[in-house]
């Protein structure tokens, strides 16, 4: 089939709609449907440390996944066929987990969802790679972002808020659940349908990310790593609070919390449309500095909490981070990696940020909520002003010659 086929090209972005709609579903508002457990609350009110016991599942799958990926996907299945059956089991998973109302039988069965899931992330990128040409990956990556703001209006407004009360059926935030299960049912089997990739022949090391750290001794990809593992703690706190912050904090009605949520992903649809016009006139480091102050600022005023427009308004900058800040370190340690380690560089970054920086992150959710009395305004002040250290730090030793490539 030609590469610029319109089939190839339509299979490749539904493959990337449904990748992120199963995973945008739920990711954004699950804890909402966890603080009405009792598993989950602590005299009446939802205890943000068992919330974010749940969170943690997902950062260490992507600790994980490289290895699930690099040595069973990579050696035994074509990608399109491990994807079929990593999203069918998926989906039976979470039909279970829909089901249960015990701390222990979620955090379990979210660990073995998301350890199924996890590997899929990286899949979908390689089926991509593999068969359109790398230069035009943003326009399949694009239907990614585009399915997981699309799920998040369609489950809030659609059916929690117009079609299941004129149905008569009953809504409830935990139907995310459901929804995603259905959702990965439908991948699994259009995944089926996915052009053929074979397993690599050459097999890769798994502990071969380690090679990376030998890029530790260079003093700016040091200060980047270092500062991008904080940064990775506060975004997990914003995704642990943010969706009960909307709710209890502001006022906001449950089904319009994931709609309101998804403002983030269109802003970072628009900034990466100006990215690298940004990246071309101030370099990485004011680039990278510019995403960190933008979720400082965020967390600053949700810390405030008034006006509520504002307030608002401010889950927008959650996409001027990640697009200037979260993007860019990847970028950054593609253009300092040699030739032969950039994928193991890749493989390490994220391990530092996704893995280990979002988990400390989700430990650390549940103490630091209840040191602050549950205070969202003291609460919020804390990944502030870690934003606020993580970017004096990176203006100070981030010592980068623009245009220094890796030897």
């Amino acid at each position: 089939m030609p590469v610029d086929s319109p089939l190839l090209r339509f299979r490749l972005s539904a493959m990337m709609f449904l990748q992120y709609a199963v995973w945008g579903v739920w990711a954004p508002i699950l804890g909402l449907h966890l603080g009405e457990l009792k598993a989950f609350q602590t005299g009446g009110e939802p205890d943000q440390g068992r919330i974010g016991l749940i969170y943690m599942t997902m950062p260490i799958a992507s600790m994980v996944a490289p290895f699930i990926g690099g040595q069973i996907a990579d050696r035994y299945f074509a990608a399109q066929r491990f994807l079929a059956v990593s999203h069918l089991l998926g989906g039976a998973i979470l039909m279970l987990v829909a089901r249960m109302t015990g701390l222990v039988g979620i955090f379990f069965g979210m660990l073995i969802y998301n350890l199924l899931y996890a590997p899929t992330i990286a899949l979908t990128n390689s089926i991509v790679f593999q068969h359109w040409p790398n230069d035009r990956f943003s326009r399949i990556r694009v239907w990614g972002s585009i399915g997981w703001i699309v799920v998040g209006w369609v489950f809030g407004i659609l059916w929690m808020k117009l079609l299941g009360p004129l149905l008569g059926f009953r809504v409830a935030m935990g139907q995310c659940l459901y929804l995603a299960a259905g959702l990965s049912f439908v991948l699994g089997v259009f995944s089926l349908l996915l052009p053929h990739t074979p397993p690599a022949r050459q097999l890769g090391n798994p502990l071969a990310f380690l090679d990376a750290l030998a890029l530790m001794r260079k003093p700016a990809f040091a200060v980047m790593v270092g500062v991008a593992f904080f940064v990775a703690m506060e975004l997990q706190l914003y995704f642990v609070w943010g969706q009960a912050f909307l709710k209890q904090g502001l006022g906001l009605s449950e089904e319009l919390v994931g709609p309101a949520l998804t403002v983030g992903q269109i802003c970072e649809l628009l900034m990466m449309v100006v990215l690298p016009l940004v990246l071309r006139r101030h370099g990485f480091r004011m680039t990278m500095a510019i995403g960190i102050a933008a979720w400082g600022l965020r967390d600053l005023l949700f810390a405030v909490g008034w006006p509520w427009p504002l307030v608002l308004g401010a889950v927008s900058l959650h996409g001027v981070g990640f697009a200037f800040f979260f993007t860019v370190i990847f970028m950054f340690a593609d253009t300092v990696a040699p030739g032969d380690i950039k994928s193991s560089v890749q493989s390490f970054l994220a391990s530092v940020t996704i893995g280990c920086g979002m988990l400390v992150g989700s430990l650390l959710a549940g103490p630091i909520s209840w040191a602050c009395g549950n205070h969202w305004s003291r609460m919020f002040l804390v990944p502030a002003a870690l934003c606020g250290i993580c970017l004096v730090v990176l203006m100070i030793g981030f010592q980068h010659r623009e245009g220094e490539q890796a030897a």
